[in-house]
């Protein structure tokens, strides 16, 4: 795999490895929490035109060369919205198959400025991440590090309510993409996972 595949490796095929280890061991009442990202929605409204759509297809975009422009920084950013779609899809279907009392739940923390995010992203994005986006901390568009942890605390402790299998953004949830909602996708994930 190269590094843009490695991203849907480490991002769904590796928490699902995790909660399957896990699985047994968990008992009720728990909450698991998978952080996704709004960019799965790979619109203007949601990456302000940053990111390009994700590119659903099982198996391949595991294989190295997948995404067009494999080697490009739009194909890592089609890797990086892709992968967390998958995560969406695998929390939908996790939440389907968890017993009564253990729920899991997507978080997207949304623009968290100061984690270094768009560093090594090219064009205009490092300098909209360390210049202008800043500017919006404080706002309720951007949170810094230590805001985005308390949110993330409140989600993990079930502060911030949600039923299993929901999307939170930031401290409310509301529903991902449209595209995220598709049940013969997902079980067609679980699968092909499964079988790895």
């Amino acid at each position: 795999m190269d590094g843009y595949e490695t991203t849907f490796a480490v991002n769904v095929m590796s928490t699902h490895q995790l909660l399957r280890q896990l699985h047994p061991h968990i008992q009720a009442p728990a909450r698991i929490v998978v952080t996704v990202s709004d960019a799965h929605f790979g619109d203007l409204r949601h990456t302000g035109g940053t990111m390009p759509a994700p590119r659903w297809a099982i198996p391949e975009i595991s294989r190295p060369g997948a995404f067009d422009r494999s080697g490009s920084v739009r194909g890592g950013r089609r890797a990086y919205v892709t992968s967390k779609l998958g995560g969406v899809h695998l929390v939908h279907e996790w939440a389907r198959r968890l017993p009564d009392g253990v729920d899991i739940v997507a978080y997207n923390p949304s623009l968290v400025v100061g984690t270094g995010l768009g560093r090594e992203a090219g064009g205009a994005i490092p300098f909209l991440m360390s210049k202008v986006i800043p500017l919006l901390a404080g706002t309720p568009l951007v949170d810094t590090p230590i805001p985005a942890g308390n949110k993330l605390a409140d989600v993990i402790l079930g502060v911030t309510p949600a039923e299993t299998g929901a999307y939170i953004h930031r401290r409310k949830a509301m529903a991902s993409s449209a595209e995220s909602y598709d049940i013969d996708r997902e079980r067609k994930l679980w699968d092909w996972l499964e079988r790895l």
